[in-house]
């Protein structure tokens, strides 16, 4: 197993590669902005074409907390543009919460606060290639710089994460989270792998069942003491996430998903929780996701097939970060098999991330096997038949 970690050399061609193709390709082409008088507001309402769909909302949480200091939106969108309708959660005093997480508004208020919308832009492309990074760093631990470099770069760019670079992903800062979450207790360090963990269940709510998982894991393999230190880590965040559904909603089990307002300019109501919307049949919702032409699995990233080739031979070269690995990715694969709102996406079947991004992993494990036995081919030569 190949432990080094990638160069300073690797690193940059790797930035210096992807960061020109994002830019020229995925994002300049296609910024517009929209906007519209605001009254009572010195600034007119944006819309720029990296916020589509629930971007705006994340952009809102921020704001609310930037200027007012709360998570009340009311004030913070221009709701004659856009419906507050299935984009809020009605909190117990009538208060207009964030539906969506708020860690990844968190992380990126300060890139907001210099930079206004651009810094939201800004953002998106730096956690983009972050997570590009960590695909190197974890690709190399089973192949050569070389061969990790152009399985990194074939996923950065041969994948929904090309996509994402046009966008103020939620999808991609959880992704970094849990990656870098993974990379942590892979390398002994329970305490900080917690710490990620924890904030990635603040950034998804999915995302809560890779702490049982690494748990577990880390028990089986490292022991109870370092369970006990990721434990440790990942505890704040989620108290902290218990607290504010308790200030928001009355209770800890109570989510904003659970709270989703309708009608809410008119007669408002609260609409089903959004917990029914997991109601798919297993199988068939997971072979759509996975064979979809428009959105599905293997539309959205092709090198995922190097991925499955490749996860018996990571099982023979390293047992435990290969049980980590493909239990993450079939536990992501099995929560959203029955989800139906799964086509909810501007670039591919966002809510698999995690999946592809765990997957350069084993195909990296594939592409060195492939590429070392090729190469000692040639070195060995035809063999002759001829005798004396």
């Amino acid at each position: 197993m190949v432990r080094d970690f990638p160069s300073a050399r690797a690193t940059l061609t790797l930035v210096a590669i992807v960061v020109p193709v994002l830019w020229f390709g995925e994002v300049r082409p296609n910024l517009v902005e929209a906007q519209w008088p605001w009254p009572g507001h010195a600034k007119p309402f944006s819309l720029p074409s990296y916020l589509p769909g629930d971007c705006t909302f994340y952009r809102a949480a921020l704001v609310s907390l930037l200027e007012d200091g709360d998570l009340d939106l009311r004030n913070n969108v221009f709701w004659r543009v856009l419906s507050p309708d299935t984009q809020v959660a009605v909190g117990l005093r009538g208060e207009w919460y964030p539906k969506h997480p708020i860690a990844m508004a968190i992380a990126a208020l300060p890139f907001y606060a210099v930079l206004g919308d651009r810094g939201l832009l800004l953002f998106n492309l730096a956690q983009l290639v972050v997570l590009d990074l960590l695909l190197l760093v974890a690709a190399r631990r089973f192949a050569s710089e070389g061969v990790a470099l152009i399985v990194a770069v074939t996923f950065a760019l041969g994948t929904l994460l090309r996509s994402a670079a046009h966008n103020f992903s939620p999808d991609v800062f959880s992704t970094l989270l849990v990656m870098s979450g993974v990379l942590l207790l892979t390398a002994a360090r329970p305490a900080v792998a917690g710490v990620l963990l924890g904030a990635a269940v603040g950034a998804k709510w999915t995302n809560l069942v890779f702490l049982p998982i690494s748990m577990v894991w880390t028990v089986l393999y490292q022991g109870w003491r370092p369970a006990l230190r990721l434990a440790i880590g990942a505890a704040p965040f989620l108290a902290a996430l218990a607290a504010l559904n308790v200030h928001m909603f009355g209770s800890i089990w109570v989510t904003p998903y659970d709270r989703v307002g309708i009608h809410l300019l008119e007669v408002p109501r609260l609409e089903a929780s959004h917990r029914t919307r997991f109601a798919l049949p297993f199988w068939a919702g997971l072979g759509e996701q996975i064979l979809d032409t428009r959105s599905g699995l293997l539309r959205s990233a092709p090198p995922i097939l190097l991925s499955v080739a490749g996860a018996p031979l990571l099982f023979r070269r390293a047992r435990a970060e290969a049980v980590l690995i493909t239990v993450f990715s079939a536990a992501q694969l099995a929560i959203f098999a029955k989800y139906s709102d799964w086509m909810a996406s501007n670039f591919g079947h966002r809510f698999l991330l995690t999946v592809v991004a765990l997957g350069a992993v084993p195909a990296a494990a594939l592409v060195a096997w492939l590429l070392d036995g090729l190469a000692n081919k040639v070195s060995t030569g035809p063999r002759s038949n001829t005798s004396g």
